[in-house]
């Protein structure tokens, strides 16, 4: 009688375990299949769209413009329009990036935070650009950055524009093409 309970207890152990791989599996293809199926926006969708989006977890791609020098923890994408950039900032948990990823094509998940300034704050922008590249002002990055930077202040100034918004995204995590 002993020999039988046992039998009976070792098969619906096997038949447990074997039940917990299947589901496990399943889970992991479910996972695989909707990671498959994620459908990114792009940087100019964004910009269509971001008011909506704001505080929100997006899918986004876009080509890698540059990569910040200091930290290696931040990089922007663009997307069709190059003047529109998303600045990627890279929390905690991922590593560092390295500048020879400029050119790649990035899929970034995060959140997206809205960057919202008003003439005063863009004058802090340019300030904090300064301080933080000081010894690059030769470099054309520097160069580009800065007119670009004054050009917006100019536009809030004249009021062309009421205040300038951007985005960066909070990444949880991010894959290069």
């Amino acid at each position: 009688m002993n020999k039988i309970f046992s039998i009976i207890v070792v098969a619906a152990v096997l038949l447990s375990v074997n039940a917990c791989k299947q589901t496990n599996n399943k889970q992991t293809e479910n996972r695989e299949n909707t990671e498959v199926s994620i459908n990114y926006l792009t940087v100019d969708e964004v910009f269509a769209n971001g008011e909506t989006l704001f505080d929100k977890t997006v899918h986004v791609e876009g080509l890698i413009e540059h990569v910040c020098k200091h930290s290696h923890k931040r990089f922007r994408i663009i997307g069709e329009n190059e003047n529109l950039f998303i600045k990627v900032e890279l929390g905690n948990n991922l590593s560092t990036v390295d500048p020879s990823i400029v050119g790649q094509k990035a899929k970034v998940t995060g959140k997206l935070k809205p960057v919202i300034m008003d003439a005063e704050e863009v004058k802090e922008w340019e300030k904090k650009m300064r301080e933080n590249h000081k010894g690059e002002e030769d470099t054309e990055h520097f160069k580009e950055e800065i007119a670009f930077i004054q050009d917006i202040y100019r536009q809030i100034s004249s009021g062309k524009i009421s205040y300038y918004t951007n985005y960066s995204i909070e990444a949880e995590r991010y894959e290069l093409e």
